[in-house]
């Protein structure tokens, strides 16, 4: 096949070429999470933009959506049930323009952070109660920096149970952004989710 024959393809594929030093950077990575974060990252480079320039993935939206409903009677976690897709889902405002979501969809467990402002830098520092926690290294950003995801099942269980004797989280970028997410009441807002999970 001719490369006249592959220009309309070509052209109708993206206008950006492939940064191929990131490509080369992300295959030296030796652990395979923050290699698949890394490619993560680049595709989320390339993904579509509203108008105002940033990426709304369907999961920034729903946690958005979510809050809106939000009460001066709501709780600190706001919960909601969708009994027919068979999902839960909490949500915390954090200080700063973000907000803590902790789902159970399709009986999966996830941990995301919704930004209002994109993430600097591709390294997410955790602290508990102004410990240094080791799961920082799990936290991967996505959608152009508007959310942090932790990973999914049982890493996302595991590191909920650390959380649960904590009072706060306290989330940092390399450039010495922080955000803080109370954590009180957790334990009790869980119950829900813990059960449609099953754990």
């Amino acid at each position: 096949m001719s490369v006249i024959a592959l220009l309309p393809l070509l052209l109708a594929s993206g206008a950006a070429a492939p940064d191929m030093k990131a490509w080369q950077a992300c295959r030296q990575e030796p652990s395979p999470l923050v290699r698949l974060a890394c490619y993560d990252a680049i595709g989320s480079d390339q993904a579509p933009t509203n108008e105002k320039g940033a990426a709304r993935s369907p999961a920034w939206q729903a946690i958005w959506a979510q809050e809106q409903a939000r009460t001066p009677q709501t709780p600190p976690f706001l919960l909601v049930q969708d009994e027919g897709q068979g999902s839960v889902t909490l949500t915390r405002p954090a200080l700063r323009g973000a907000t803590l979501a902790i789902g159970c969809v399709d009986s999966i467990t996830h941990v995301r952070l919704r930004l209002d402002t994109p993430w600097v830098g591709e390294r997410v520092q955790i602290e508990l109660d102004g410990q240094p926690s080791r799961a920082s290294q799990s936290w991967f950003v996505r959608d152009q920096g508007l959310l942090l995801e932790y990973g999914r099942g049982l890493p996302a269980i595991e590191e909920l149970k650390r959380w649960l004797g904590s009072r706060e989280l306290q989330v940092r970028a390399d450039n010495g952004a922080l955000l803080r997410i109370d954590l009180s009441g957790l334990k009790e807002a869980l119950v829900p989710l813990r059960q449609q999970c099953r754990w």
